[in-house]
């Protein structure tokens, strides 16, 4: 890699259900998907698929740095699973020699839309706006009663987002002093 190109960053929203991927360099989005992570007997089965699709991701793309959300640290058996599936991706990606980030929702909010307190369906819909406007189709829809909320299918695609926004905040995060 010259100096003048900008670096493959693979942006991962891990979940217990969902793993949200997305691959970019510079301004382009190279690959995006949400991954379903079938629970198994036990819990590191989950966290073998999670690292199976990972691999797959780094080594198609060739990622020099690897965005990871961190989770929150609560006190239950599924955060405390989501917490080590957070923790392999981060500990094998490093073994490989990639640079990782990982980072606060909050903080990735707060780069993407200005706001921390940004909801994932406002992170989805300044994303298709101002950069991705090809993912219009994937991006939940405000219902109108407001009562409703999104459905399974949109709220499927929130993990993508989250992913592409993870990606995005490192790369604006690259230049400058970072709060991560």
């Amino acid at each position: 890699m010259t100096p003048n190109d900008s670096p493959t960053i693979l942006g991962l929203d891990p979940g217990t259900r969902f793993l949200g991927a997305a691959v970019l360099r510079g301004q382009k989005l190279l690959a995006y998907g949400v991954h379903t992570l079938k629970n198994g007997e036990r819990p590191y089965e989950v966290i073998g698929q999670a690292r199976r699709v990972v691999f797959e991701y780094i080594e198609r793309h060739g990622p020099q740095i690897v965005a990871i959300e961190a989770p929150y640290l609560i006190a239950t058996k599924r955060a405390a699973v989501l917490s080590t599936i957070a923790q392999e991706l981060h500990e094998r990606s490093k073994e490989l020699g990639l640079c990782v980030r990982e980072l606060s929702p909050e903080g990735v909010r707060s780069v993407v839309t200005g706001n921390r307190r940004a909801t994932k369906y406002e992170v989805a819909q300044k994303l298709v706006w101002d950069q991705f406007p090809e993912l219009k189709a994937l991006a939940p829809v405000r219902p109108a009663p407001a009562a409703i909320w999104l459905k399974p299918r949109e709220r499927y695609w929130l993990h993508m987002f989250d992913a592409i926004a993870l990606a995005i905040a490192v790369r604006e995060g690259l230049g400058a002093a970072s709060p991560w």
